[in-house]
């Protein structure tokens, strides 16, 4: 073999091996630590939530903002009264959004690797009583939502 066709064969090598090891890096599934929501902008948020209300109540008036250019930013899900309540903004539209609530730390860590590997990311992870509150949007996105829930004191989640 000519040392040329030799190089050239032990640089695909290498360049397959290092594209293969990265595809599994980004395959691990990642160990979500919660967002932390700070207490000093407490009454900030609170003035900005809607009212309580039932999965399906939420459902409909999500849309009904949406479709008048405000967007859901933040939600929590109270786990006594079984309801939600969200804030809006009409600073952003995502181009592709999924919100969930689970129940189970593992459960939770599920919901983010399957979602990240639909292509979004999460905005913030909640833990509130049993109860993980999630919004994922998608990346392009991602920096200006953040800037959004940084105003209201909600850090992103640290994935590991």
């Amino acid at each position: 073999m000519k040392s040329g066709h030799y190089s050239l064969s032990l640089l695909l090598i290498v360049f397959s091996l290092m594209s293969l090891s990265t595809a599994q890096a980004t395959d691990k599934p990642v160990r979500v630590k919660p967002s932390k929501v700070s207490s000093a902008k407490s009454r900030f948020r609170e003035k900005q939530f809607t009212d309580w209300l039932a999965f399906e109540a939420m459902n409909k008036l999500s849309e009904s903002k949406r479709a008048s250019g405000e967007q859901m930013i933040y939600y929590e899900y109270h786990e006594g009264k079984m309801a939600y309540r969200a804030i809006f903004s009409k600073a952003i539209q995502f181009n592709g959004w999924w919100r969930i609530t689970i129940s189970g730390e593992r459960e939770m860590e599920n919901q983010v690797n399957d979602y990240k590997s639909k292509g979004f990311e999460p905005l913030f992870v909640v833990l509130e009583g049993n109860f993980y509150s999630m919004l994922f949007v998608k990346p392009d996105q991602l920096d200006a939502a953040r800037k959004l829930t940084a105003e209201l004191g909600i850090e992103p989640p640290v994935l590991k």
